[in-house]
């Protein structure tokens, strides 16, 4: 009998190990790389990705995962978790007013790298996805510029606020 209550703890110390490693390393399913900006107009090098989607209705969310190294560094107010979501098409409507990114056309090359992404979907797919950086600044990657600072910090970390912690480890895209 205690041999039995043994392994079935084991079993379970097991589970909740790897439940909470995935938490910090959750498991992304599904097709990555989606990037709409041949839509954004890029008009006195600013630019919102995202400004032609309509997330006013429909199933829409936005899942922001932070690498776990940079949770540390996440603006106040954000909540400290790895992954972060919002449905409220009102917030979303408001996070997508805010998503207005500038350009820096100055010559120099920008070496930063980033494993936290945000992604952003309509009807359960995902319609745009981007490196991010969450810090004194939001930063997203584009392919065709590099990387481009938002013109709206306070108004779109405000935003980020509200989102709820996933408690799922994987996501599927």
């Amino acid at each position: 009998m205690m041999k039995k209550i043994m392994i079935i703890s084991a079993v379970l110390i097991l589970i909740f190990i790897g439940y909470a490693y995935l938490c910090f390393n959750p498991i992304f399913i599904g097709k990555e790389n989606v990037e709409l900006t041949n839509d954004c107009n890029w008009l006195n090098d600013l630019c919102n990705p995202i400004e032609n989607i309509d997330f006013s209705y429909g199933s829409n969310k936005i899942v922001i995962y932070t690498n776990r190294e940079d949770v540390p560094f996440l603006p106040d107010g954000v909540k400290q978790r790895t992954l972060l979501y919002c449905t409220d098409n009102l917030i979303i409507q408001q996070a997508k007013k805010h998503f207005e990114f500038k350009w820096n056309t100055e010559d120099y090359a920008e070496t930063t790298a980033s494993d936290s992404k945000i992604y952003f979907f309509k009807d359960n797919k995902v319609v745009f996805q981007s490196p991010i950086i969450l810090d004194n600044n939001i930063s997203i990657y584009l392919e065709k510029t590099g990387w481009v600072f938002s013109t709206k910090y306070d108004a779109l970390k405000a935003n980020f606020a509200k989102f709820k912690p996933m408690y799922s480890p994987i996501v599927i895209l």
